[in-house]
């Protein structure tokens, strides 16, 4: 299998899960490249899958906040917890959304698109405030009703999945939750500013 403009480091080839599917992909951290396997292209493709409707942006929001309502999420970790939700847990789960077009940044994988729907949804439907320098996400009182209509229309075995997947994002912290994510997908820790400490120290 060749990658255009093949890298002069060794490629890492892993599986990830995509519309339900293990699929092997190639990596070029050097030049910011993911590459599907064609074989697992063509058969992804051939399956006439017909998807359910998909989640947009805010639907995404309210649903990953409203899996834990009460407990308020720094941003940046939220970030994290949104790119998780969108590259493997929604297709383990059995949900579709549409993608955050993520791009490795300064501190890992970060989505223009999540970043700018937080801010049209600020004051009214999230509260985001600051604590200990800290900046933290949560949903109003009115974000809570809206997240549980959309919680309502979910069947509720996908819900409980997305809530013991966000407790254990949680509880990852910014630090773990980064680790995970350098680890898993190389590519979008690229550009990072901590990558050499963060994996230096723990890889």
């Amino acid at each position: 299998m060749k990658m255009k403009n093949d890298c002069n480091n060794p490629k890492q080839i892993k599986k990830i899960l995509s519309h339900g599917n293990f699929v092997k992909i190639e990596v070029c951290e050097e030049k910011g490249l993911i590459t599907v396997n064609p074989k697992d292209t063509d058969r992804l493709l051939n399956k006439n899958i017909i998807d359910e409707p998909s989640l947009d942006p805010k639907e995404l929001i309210l649903l990953l906040l409203g899996a834990d309502p009460e407990i308020p999420i720094k941003e940046t970790l939220f970030m994290k917890e949104a790119f998780l939700l969108e590259k493997e847990t929604a297709a383990e789960i059995g949900l579709n959304v549409e993608s955050l077009n993520f791009f490795p940044h300064h501190y890992g994988p970060y989505s223009k698109d999540l970043d700018d729907n937080i801010k049209e949804l600020e004051g009214n439907l999230l509260d985001i405030h600051f604590e200990n320098n800290k900046k933290l996400i949560k949903l109003t009182e009115k974000g809570k009703k809206v997240a549980n209509k959309l919680i309502e229309n979910i069947p509720s075995d996908k819900i409980n999945n997305l809530r013991y997947k966000r407790i254990g994002w949680d509880q990852y912290g910014n630090r773990g939750i980064l680790l995970r994510v350098y680890r898993d997908y190389p590519v979008y820790a690229s550009k990072s500013k901590i990558k050499d400490e963060l994996l230096g120290r723990d890889g």
